[in-house]
C-alpha cells in the first residue's frame, strides 16, 4: 500500500476527513471528566427545553436541544486536530490530545438525544412515529460501532482496514444527519430558528478544515521530501 506522501492530494484529504487520532496516553487523557461535563451540560440544555414545551412537545424539544448540544461536540471533536496543526497554539495542542475524550463525549451526549426521543414511547407508552423510531434503532447501533472503534485495541483485533472503515461509516453518518436535520428545517415548514444555518455552517467549516490540514500535511510532506 502506498505512503500517505505518495498518494494523491485528494485521495489523502478524503482518507483523513474523519479519521480520528490515536487514543491519548493516560497522562493527558481526561475522558471521564469531558464524559461527565459533556452528559451535565446535555442533561441541563434537555431539561430546559423539556420545560419549554407546550402541548406535549417537550420530549421532542428535549432531544432536539440535547441534539444540538452533541453536534457542538462532534464539531469540535473534528476539528480540534486541524486547528492545532493550523494555528499551532498550546493549548489547542494540548486540546488535540483529547480528541479521544471528545468522541466519547459525542457519544454520551448523542445517546442522551436518542433516549429522549424514545422517552414518550417508554415512559408513557405513547405511539412513536415510524421514521423516528427507524432513527433511533440505526443511530443507537452506529454510536456502538463508534464506541467500539473509539478503543485503541479495535485496531489491533480488526486491522487498520476495517477499524478506518468503522470510523468513517460513523462519523460520515452523524455528519450527513446533522446537514440533513439543520437543512430539513431550513426548508421545511418551521418555526424561524437561526440555529440550523449556523450548524450547517459549522459542519461545512469542519469538513473544510480537516480537507485543508489534510492537504497542508501532504504539501508539507512533499516538499521536506525534496529538501532532504
Amino acid at each position: 500500500m502506498p505512503s500517505l506522501l505518495e498518494r494523491p492530494a485528494a485521495m489523502v484529504a478524503i482518507d483523513s476527513a474523519f479519521e480520528p487520532l490515536p487514543a491519548a496516553s493516560p497522562e493527558t487523557a481526561h475522558t471521564g471528566r469531558i464524559m461527565l461535563f459533556a452528559m451535565l451540560m446535555t442533561a441541563l440544555v434537555a431539561a430546559i427545553g423539556f420545560t419549554l414545551g407546550e402541548d406535549g412537545t417537550g420530549w421532542g424539544l428535549a432531544a432536539d436541544w440535547a441534539s444540538r448540544c452533541a453536534l457542538l461536540v462532534f464539531v469540535a471533536a473534528m476539528t480540534v486536530e486541524p486547528l492545532s496543526h493550523l494555528l499551532r497554539l498550546p493549548l489547542l495542542r494540548l486540546a488535540a490530545r483529547e480528541r479521544v475524550s471528545l468522541v466519547m463525549a459525542f457519544i454520551a451526549a448523542m445517546a442522551i438525544s436518542v433516549a429522549l426521543d424514545l422517552a414518550p414511547w417508554l415512559l408513557a407508552g405513547k405511539a412513536l412515529a415510524a421514521p423516528t423510531f427507524a432513527y433511533c434503532i440505526v443511530t443507537g447501533a452506529i454510536l456502538v460501532v463508534m464506541l467500539f472503534s473509539n478503543h485503541p485495541a479495535t485496531v489491533r483485533l480488526l486491522g487498520a482496514p476495517s477499524w478506518r472503515a468503522m470510523q468513517r461509516i460513523a462519523c460520515a453518518y452523524f455528519w450527513t444527519v446533522f446537514a440533513l436535520t439543520s437543512m430539513g428545517r431550513l426548508i421545511g415548514p418551521h418555526r424561524p430558528d437561526d440555529w440550523h444555518g449556523v450548524a450547517l455552517l459549522l459542519l461545512a467549516a469542519a469538513v473544510l478544515l480537516r480537507f485543508g490540514d489534510a492537504l497542508l500535511l501532504h504539501w508539507r510532506g512533499g516538499l521536506a521530501e525534496k529538501v532532504g
